[in-house]
């Protein structure tokens, strides 16, 4: 009989094999890093959802302070009695994994969270979509990459089509002028760590690297927590079912989407990790509408497929695009000579 999955596994592999360049090497087309993007699709596109319900009765540092300390002393824990941390780090993973817990988590996900008290959680997201332009612009500025003319084409293509699903029909800004602010600084701070991430010396091992990093985040937001609010335990009471069940489904599938998001910082182009900016936004809008009953955007049906095509240009244009010019090339080729008159 088969393992459990290996049927799975085995039309998985057959799937990348027709997405991913021939001549890229074996890890990129690894079952692990396939994965790794699911999980950071789906996981991350609920979580705006669920931090708007954790913001409701709970302040916002404190729930991002909470979701990465548990988070944290979970994976290290993990860490310890799997034997993949025999030793403590260098002072050089700690001091990467400080600035990384620092940027991606404590001020990326704070910023947002504490935006999401006044802004809905699907507009939220759409906003965040940006973030393929920010890594991009970081990577021009900082190590002078310059992008394909097929990936820019399809990083417009899925900002244009959340601008069309952000559309109301008036002003594209009049629901989120409120917290503009704060998602484009955890904007800023998420697309610099994720720029810089794959360039700085970590942990060996990802548990290790993405359990230090939310033990840090973690730390250091419920110590801000504590100076800026009252102490959590005086807040207990007036905190609902609902924001404690937001802030469990964060720390635990937060987490493992966040271990899987560091992997692929390691093991994939920083302009490819952040297709899940376009992807996210379209799972957010429907959680959004159909649970959260946030107000539907009038244009989704029409921005929907310019999310998809962008994403697939993004991703895998560098193996369709020559693939479409080279059967151009044959059909030209081929075509009957035309008879003249």
């Amino acid at each position: 009989m088969d393992k459990p999955f290996d049927r799975l596994f085995y039309y998985l592999r057959k799937l990348q094999r027709l997405l991913v360049n021939k001549g890229e090497h074996v890890k990129n087309i690894s079952i692990k890093i396939f994965l790794s993007y699911l999980v950071i699709y789906i996981v991350w596109g609920s979580t705006y959802f669920f931090i708007k319900m954790g913001v409701e009765t709970m302040p916002p540092f404190y729930l991002v302070g909470l979701r990465f300390l548990f988070g944290g002393l979970g994976f290290l824990g993990i860490s310890v009695i799997t034997g993949q941390l025999r030793s403590i780090p260098s002072k050089q993973e700690m001091l990467s994994a400080l600035f990384l817990g620092s940027f991606l988590l404590l001020l990326g996900n704070g910023f947002v969270s504490l935006a999401e008290r006044s802004v809905d959680s699907y507009l939220a997201a759409l906003f965040i979509a940006s973030t393929p332009f920010c890594v991009a612009m970081f990577n021009g500025i900082i190590f002078k990459e310059k992008l394909p003319l097929f990936r820019l084409f399809g990083m417009f293509s899925g900002i244009a089509g959340v601008g069309v699903i952000l559309y109301n029909g008036s002003n594209i800004m009049t629901s989120i002028t409120s917290g503009v602010g704060l998602i484009f600084l955890g904007l800023l701070c998420w697309s610099l760590a994720t720029s810089v991430g794959h360039k700085m010396k970590v942990h060996p091992d990802n548990l290790v690297n993405s359990g230090m990093q939310m033990l840090f985040a973690g730390i250091l937001g419920t110590v801000f927590a504590n100076i800026i609010y009252p102490p959590l335990p005086a807040l207990i009471p007036g905190i609902t079912a609902r924001s404690w069940i937001g802030l469990a489904y964060l720390t635990v599938f937060g987490a493992t989407a966040f271990y899987c998001y560091s992997y692929l910082i390691k093991n994939e182009p920083s302009i490819r990790i952040v297709s899940y900016s376009i992807v996210n936004p379209v799972i957010a809008v429907v959680l959004g509408i159909l649970i959260g009953n946030e107000k539907p955007a009038p244009f989704l049906l029409l921005g929907f497929p310019l999310v998809l095509f962008g994403l697939v240009l993004m991703m895998y244009g560098g193996r369709i695009v020559p693939q479409v010019m080279a059967y151009s090339r044959y059909i030209n080729r081929n075509q009957p000579p035309r008879n003249k008159h």
